[in-house]
C-alpha cells in the first residue's frame, strides 16, 4: 500500500472516528451506542497501525510509540463503556480520561514527525503539538478531580479534524518540495556504523531506558501507593484510599504506562535479539505483549475502586466493593504473571545463544523468569503463599536493564570514536 493511499485510509478514520464516538456517547447505556464506541476503538486501532506502518521506516520509535498510544486509547475507551453499566460514571470518566492522556502524549512525538516528513506545513504541526498539549493538560486536571470541561480539548479536536481533511485529500505526502537532507534515508544512514549494529544499539537503548522508567512508575506506584494503602482489612482500606483518592489516581495511571512501556521494551527486545533467533524473540515479544494485555485488564479493577471511591456514597457496600476489585487486580495480574516468567526464561535463553550478552547475564534472567513463574504457580495453588520467589531473583531484570543501557552508551561513543568504521558484533566479556 503505498503512503498516499494509507493515508487517505488515515484520514477516513480520523473523521468516521469522531462521528462514531459522538453519537456513541451520545447513545450511552443502549446497545447501538455500545456498538459504535467498539467501532472508533477498531478505528483508533486502524489509524496507529496505517501510522506505524507509514513511519517504521524512517521513525521506529515514534511509529511504535503512536501505536501503542493508540491501542491503549482503543482499550481504555472500550473498558469504558465497560465500567459505565457495570460500575458508574466515576469509573468511567477515569477510563476515558486516561484514553485521552494516552491520546495526546503518544500524539506529540508523532506531530514532530509529521513535521520532520514534511507530511502537513510547519504551523499544522505546531498547532497539533500545542494542541495536544493542552488535551493532556486537560486529562490529568480532570483526573486530580478539576473539572476543566471541554475548552482544553477544542485546539487539539479542531486538529484532528482538520488533519483528517488533509490526509483525505492527499495522504502521506510532503507538503511542499522536501530540501536536501530534511527526511533522511534510514538504510544510508545506517550504513556507515552497519545497519546491524546500529539497529542493535537503538533497540537496547529503547529497551534499557524502557525499563529504566517503568522501574520508577512502578515503584512510586505500586510500592509507594497501593502496596501502602492496602491492608487485609476492607473498611480500613476503603478508608485510607477514601483519604489519598488523587494519589491513587495517579498510581492508576502510572500502572497504565508500565503497561504501555511493557508493549515498547518487549518489541525492542525482540529487536535486540533478531539476529540470534529471530522466531523466538518474536515469540518472547507476542509473550509480555499477551502478559501487558492482562495487566491492564488487572488495572480496569483499579479504576473501577477508583470511580467507586469518586462515586462514594458512605453505604456499607462501599467498602466490600471497593476491596473485592482491589483483590481481583491482584489476582489477574498474579495469572499474567506467569505469562512473564515465560517471557523472561525465552530472553534468557536468546541471551545464552546470543554472540553479545554475558552468559552470566543470561542464567540471570532465566532465574528471574523462574522465580516469576514460581510466585504465580505457587499462588493458584495455596491461597495463603507467603513465598514472594521474585522479591530475590529479580535482580536479573534490573542487571538486564542497566547492561543494555551501558551497551547502547558504548556503541554509541564506538561510532563517534570511529564514524567511517564497520565492526561485526563480537561476544562480550563476561
Amino acid at each position: 500500500m503505498s503512503l498516499r493511499t494509507r493515508g487517505r485510509f488515515a484520514g477516513a478514520l480520523f473523521l468516521s472516528a469522531f462521528v462514531a464516538y459522538g453519537l456513541g456517547s451520545a447513545l450511552a447505556g443502549q446497545l447501538v451506542g455500545s456498538a459504535l464506541v467498539v467501532l472508533n476503538s477498531a478505528m483508533v486501532t486502524a489509524i496507529g497501525v496505517l501510522a506505524f506502518g507509514a513511519l517504521s521506516r524512517a521513525h521506529p520509535a515514534i511509529a511504535w510509540t503512536y501505536l501503542v498510544a493508540r491501542g491503549a486509547e482503543a482499550f481504555l475507551l472500550t473498558a469504558g463503556m465497560v465500567l459505565l453499566d457495570s460500575v458508574g460514571d466515576g469509573a468511567a470518566d477515569i477510563a476515558y480520561q486516561a484514553a485521552m492522556l494516552s491520546l495526546s502524549l503518544g500524539s506529540l512525538p508523532f506531530c514532530l514527525a509529521l513535521k520532520r516528513q514534511r507530511w502537513v506545513p510547519n504551523w499544522l504541526a505546531i498547532w497539533g503539538f500545542a494542541g495536544y498539549a493542552l488535551f493532556a493538560t486537560g486529562a490529568v486536571a480532570e483526573l486530580m478531580g478539576v473539572s476543566v470541561g471541554l475548552v482544553l480539548a477544542i485546539p487539539g479536536g479542531l486538529f484532528e479534524f482538520a488533519f483528517g481533511l488533509l490526509l483525505l485529500a492527499r495522504g502521506f505526502a510532503p507538503s511542499g518540495a522536501v530540501p536536501p537532507g530534511t527526511v533522511p534515508d534510514e538504510a544510508s544512514s545506517s550504513a556507515a556504523a552497519g545497519p546491524g549494529d546500529a539497529r542493535a544499539q537503538r533497540a537496547a537503548l529503547a529497551a534499557g531506558a524502557g525499563l529504566l522508567l517503568m522501574v520508577v512508575l512502578a515503584g512510586l506506584a505500586n510500592f509507594g501507593v497501593v502496596d501502602r494503602l492496602v491492608s487485609t482489612d476492607a473498611t480500613e482500606t476503603t478508608t485510607r484510599l477514601l483519604s489519598n483518592q488523587r494519589a491513587f489516581v495517579l498510581a492508576v495511571v502510572a500502572l497504565l504506562a508500565v503497561a504501555c512501556l511493557d508493549v515498547l521494551v518487549a518489541w525492542a527486545l525482540r529487536a535486540f535479539f533478531d539476529d540470534t533467533h529471530r522466531a523466538v524473540a518474536q515469540l518472547s515479544a507476542w509473550c509480555r505483549t499477551v502478559y501487558a494485555v492482562v495487566f491492564a485488564v488487572a488495572i480496569t479493577h483499579l479504576i473501577a475502586a477508583a470511580g467507586l471511591l469518586r462515586d462514594a456514597a458512605a453505604t456499607d457496600q462501599l467498602s466490600s466493593r471497593v476491596y473485592a476489585r482491589v483483590t481481583e487486580f491482584e489476582e489477574i495480574w498474579s495469572l499474567g504473571l506467569t505469562v512473564f516468567g515465560v517471557h523472561l526464561l525465552i530472553i534468557g535463553w536468546l541471551a545464552w545463544r546470543s554472540r553479545t550478552v554475558p552468559t552470566w547475564l543470561a542464567v540471570l534472567v532465566a532465574i528471574a523468569g523462574a522465580g516469576y513463574l514460581a510466585d504465580s504457580i505457587g499462588a493458584l495453588y495455596s491461597a495463603p503463599y507467603p513465598v514472594q520467589v521474585a522479591a530475590v531473583t529479580f535482580v536479573g531484570e534490573v542487571i538486564l536493564m542497566v547492561w543494555l543501557l551501558v551497551v547502547a552508551a558504548r556503541s554509541r561513543g564506538h561510532r563517534r570514536s570511529n564514524p567511517d568504521t564497520v565492526r561485526p558484533r563480537e561476544k562480550q566479556p563476561a
